[in-house]
């Protein structure tokens, strides 16, 4: 069960800011939200550091119990996020940091979310270095050469969005020219913050059920700098207002997918991917097409403990049908490769949860804005036709001032079998209910 206190300071914070309500709207236009309300604070003349965040409080509720989890929440906090930028000749420092008291796992956390450099190297190069968040590709919270790590848990927890992607510590070097280039290098390999059963429950193929912690997942680390680093490369460029990318990278899987047949420990095997993308308008709307090849260590699908080679691709349409009222679409397939070699190394019982050869994701995403765009309605739903599982995200946001704003949400997992992706989450759905207050 959840210690008294942290509930009671998650729900206290709630209070607190709903009292700073009346203050917030006569603040005018000087106050600053994630939302893009509000000036620019950088567009003031700077002097020293500038100093900005936001204090949250958010409980997550379960929908239901789950046997392998002994606990009513799944996010049950008061947090506090600083961020600051500051000039430095021709170079920009920034840092943001978060803090929060954890009723979940009981105690204070932090996380050093961005603590960087950066600047111009020549005319046409410019350089960031130091922890970061890198994004890019086309998919909607669907990701094929974005090979960046993200946070699985405060995705599916019921923490905001911003929270999907997790920091890396990199150097980034970007080069303008016909052709545009980002090189990025991280000296050690950052994982995806995966789900390891201390917060929400998972299918193990092993004990052939959902389970927990303890124990907890505990792969093999690849934090040697410089023998575990990574490369990531892009190149782009837009013509006729088409853009255009291909995309490189060679490092490790972000989850620890693989397992060593001799200590049965799992481990993030070596991973080197290739893929292209390209967008522009069609129909009124934005279409995006994305592909990208995985290619793992060789075992030619015959070894069970190592994910094979894979080809994954994306199509997606967005468009605005009426004022306010914004819909997309996505399709997605992952296709395994070398799949009846693989199937021929798996026992009769390891078949039973063997991943089909090609996997079918559709995704669509509904969003309208009301009451002078102060009140956001959403909709983003997740449906696999092969894995028959689906992951619902209803969610409502109102903007009660330029400082203060509410959000009210579900994280709805289901499906047919309780191994599928989806499906093994589904004791881990909840509702959720944030309120943040930026300064």
């Amino acid at each position: 069960m959840i210690p008294l206190m942290g509930r009671a300071l998650a729900v206290a914070l709630v209070i607190a800011g709903s009292s700073l309500t009346s203050v917030s709207a006569q603040s005018g236009d000087d106050g600053w939200s994630d939302d893009g309300w509000g000036d620019d604070p950088w567009a003031r003349e700077q002097t020293g550091w500038q100093w900005y965040g936001f204090v949250e409080g958010a409980v997550a509720p379960r929908l239901q119990d789950d046997p392998a989890v002994d606990d009513d929440y799944t996010v049950a906090e008061a947090r506090v996020q600083i961020e600051g930028e500051r000039q430095l000749g021709d170079y920009t420092a920034t840092i943001k940091a978060d803090a929060w008291l954890d009723g979940v796992e009981e105690g204070g956390r932090g996380d050093l979310r961005e603590a960087n450099l950066a600047g111009r190297l020549t005319p046409q190069t410019d350089i960031r270095f130091g922890r970061q968040i890198i994004t890019w590709g086309t998919g909607d919270l669907v990701f094929l050469n974005d090979l960046f790590p993200k946070d699985y848990v405060a995705f599916f927890s019921g923490r905001g969005d911003e929270y999907l992607k997790a920091p890396t510590d990199a150097v980034k070097l970007s080069w303008f020219g016909d052709v545009n280039v980002d090189v990025v290098w991280m000296p050690r390999a950052t994982p995806n913050r995966f789900i390891t059963g201390e917060r929400l429950s998972f299918f193990s193929r092993e004990a052939g059920r959902r389970v927990a912690a303890p124990p907890q997942i505990d792969p093999r680390e690849r934090d040697q700098v410089g023998g575990d680093s990574e490369f990531a490369l892009r190149m782009y460029q837009t013509i006729d207002g088409i853009e255009y990318a291909g995309y490189a990278y060679h490092g490790y899987d972000k989850q620890p997918s693989a397992r060593d047949p001799d200590t049965g420990r799992a481990y993030f095997p070596r991973l080197t991917s290739f893929g292209a993308s390209v967008r522009g308008p069609l129909l009124g709307g934005i279409a995006n097409l994305e592909t990208a090849y995985y290619h793992g260590e060789d075992d030619n699908g015959r070894d069970p403990d190592r994910p094979n080679d894979e080809w994954r691709w994306l199509g997606g349409y967005e468009h605005e049908p009426f004022s306010d009222l914004t819909l997309g679409w996505q399709y997605s397939l992952e296709w395994i490769q070398d799949h009846d070699e693989l199937l021929d190394a798996l026992t009769n019982e390891q078949r039973r949860y063997a991943p089909d050869e090609y996997r079918h994701l559709l995704t669509n995403r509904v969003t309208w804005q009301g009451q002078r765009q102060n009140l956001t309605l959403s909709l983003f739903t997740f449906y696999s036709p092969s894995d028959a599982d689906y992951y619902l995200r209803p969610r409502a946001r109102y903007r009660f001032s330029d400082r203060l704003t509410g959000t009210a949400g579900v994280n709805l997992f289901g499906g047919q079998d309780d191994w599928t992706f989806h499906t093994q989450l589904e004791d881990n759905s909840n509702t959720y209910l944030r309120l943040r207050y930026n300064f």
